[in-house]
């Protein structure tokens, strides 16, 4: 009889004792739910966890995700069942207090080695509200590494994988004088405790990734959309336990950090409801929390951690980690569902709409910056300065794509005179039929889910061809930049010529393109120049 393809596997690590997890067929173990940090309270910076609860600890299923709004599902891809040796998993469970936990992927060879291997730690998106380190899409989690680490041990470049969680929405981001006094008075570091959360989780992967054979000395991050955003910001904090970090669909100047009076008229909003302590918000429930928590929710700028929510808080670090990034052709299918989930507009209401949107972006000091004529005509909009019409919506998305996930990259490369850049286009398509919007587009943070690839069993036959060129060239690349050799040029830019850019797509036609007008096409980038010239 066949052995099952999903066996129990106990493993003995050096400082945190005897671990159960699972063998997925017989050569990848997997590790879930392993706290990493304790919280003390609500609006307080989370503490590294160096003991596990108990012994044995109990690895097998998902950790809780932090509480969060139950409308913002993340896209049906893809149906069907999941293979033999996919784990049942419980549905996902939320839990402000235990929400700190963490998974670790690895190969079975790997952990009874005595020479470790490379660590990618990934940091999922969701805009700083939603999201987890296991998000499930029919039984399946879109970021579980199982596929990758395989192919990549056959390819004789094994590596570890880290998947973390943090806290979002109003546990992770809420901000206000009164929490800024809350924290000083404690003598810890002010809001922004969904990011001060990932930087205890890479602590904790730096202290115990040895253990389950990886290499705190050469450690790689990886996000998309926030997770991209979140290793941008990760990359300039101070005392950085890792060498290198890959963006994708998202920048610390996409979902920019915002002055304290941008996040107070949202603590002032749930104050006005039950009081202005502190203790009076401490004491909502977390689905009350939720409830009350109008408005975004981004990064703040405390002055310490991040100085500016601009460009200036970049340009002054000089100790920058190696950095990928990169953004897909069709980044304006998240733009268009968001400027439209807004309507009905009146004419007069949507240039509002627009200039709200682009208040948050760091690429600008002012959004009016975006409303010069030249950037308005480039975009068919010439008529903004005056009026913007509802038809307009699909240009407004264009723009608002461009502005907020296209050009950053370019602009980071362009300022960042300390760190090596290398730039990549995904224009390769989702082939999975389940969300009409991404059905055969490059849309966002698709490169996430061609990487881990959990869902290539269901592919349909048609579109298997176009479809696994691009996934086995990602996975290939980040796997060489996760151990130093990517074989890339850096990107270089100068006033005429930027470049190269690699580009993936569909049938493996990619490559390398000289210039940044190769890989996008001349007519799209004088739309960019446009844009960078009110960003210099």
């Amino acid at each position: 009889m066949a052995a099952p393809l999903i066996q129990p596997y106990t493993h003995q690590h050096p400082s945190l004792g005897q671990i159960e997890g699972i063998v997925r067929g017989s050569d990848v173990v997997q590790f879930r739910g392993i706290p990493f940090a304790d919280i003390p309270a609500r609006f307080r910076q989370s503490v590294l966890r160096t003991e596990l609860p108990k012994q044995p600890f109990d690895a097998t299923q998902p950790g809780p995700f932090c509480p969060q709004p139950t409308s913002l599902p993340f896209p049906p891809f893809w149906s069907g069942p999941i293979p033999a040796d996919h784990p049942v998993l419980p549905s996902t469970t939320y839990d402000e207090w235990n929400c700190l936990n963490l998974n670790v992927s690895a190969p079975a060879s790997i952990l009874a080695s005595t020479k470790p291997v490379p660590v990618l730690v990934y940091i999922h998106g969701g805009a700083f509200v939603s999201g987890g380190n296991g998000i499930q899409v029919t039984g399946r989690e879109i970021s579980d590494p199982t596929n990758l680490i395989r192919r990549m041990v056959a390819r004789g470049k094994p590596l570890v994988v880290v998947n973390i969680n943090y806290r979002l929405g109003p546990f992770g981001f809420l901000a206000s004088k009164e929490l800024t006094s809350f924290n000083k008075s404690r003598g810890e570091a002010e809001g922004n405790y969904g990011l001060h959360d990932q930087r205890t989780a890479l602590e904790w992967v730096y202290k115990f990734i040895a253990g389950f054979g990886g290499d705190p000395e050469n450690v790689t991050i990886a996000g998309g959309s926030a997770g991209g955003a979140s290793c941008h910001w990760q990359a300039i904090f101070p005392g950085r336990k890792f060498e290198r970090a890959i963006l994708s669909s998202g920048t610390a100047l996409a979902l920019g950090a915002l002055p304290l009076d941008r996040h107070q008229e949202i603590f002032d909003t749930i104050a006005d409801k039950v009081g202005r302590d502190v203790k009076d918000v401490q004491n909502l429930t977390s689905d009350d929390l939720i409830a009350m928590s109008t408005g975004a929710h981004h990064p703040y700028v405390d002055g310490e951690w991040i100085k500016s929510g601009d460009f200036q808080t970049h340009q002054n670090v000089h100790d920058i980690p190696d950095l990928m990034i990169g953004w897909t052709t069709f980044e304006e299918d998240l733009t268009y569902a968001v400027l439209g989930s807004r309507q009905p507009y009146t004419d007069g209401g949507m240039r509002g709409v627009l200039e709200d949107f682009f208040s948050t972006s760091g690429i600008v000091s002012g959004s009016e910056a975006l409303f010069q004529p030249g950037v308005l005509r480039a975009y068919n909009l010439e008529n903004a300065q005056t009026e913007l019409r509802a038809e307009d919506l699909q240009s407004c998305a264009e723009l608002a794509a461009d502005v907020i996930f296209k050009i950053p990259p370019i602009l980071i490369a362009k300022k960042h005179s300390h760190g090596r850049i290398f730039v990549w286009n995904l224009q390769a398509t989702n082939p999975h039929s389940g969300w009409p919007l991404g059905y055969r587009k490059a849309h966002h943070a698709l490169a996430d889910l061609l990487v881990f690839d959990v869902a290539g069993d269901l592919v349909p036959a048609e579109h298997r061809e176009e479809y696994d060129p691009p996934v086995k060239q990602l996975q290939e690349d980040w796997t060489d930049f996760c151990y130093g050799e990517l074989k890339w040029d850096e990107f270089v830019a100068r006033s005429e010529e930027m470049g190269p850019v690699y580009t993936y797509e569909n049938f493996g036609r990619g490559g390398r393109r000289a210039t940044l007008g190769e890989a996008i096409g001349e007519n799209t980038l004088a739309r960019w120049r446009e844009v960078l010239e009110v960003c210099t």
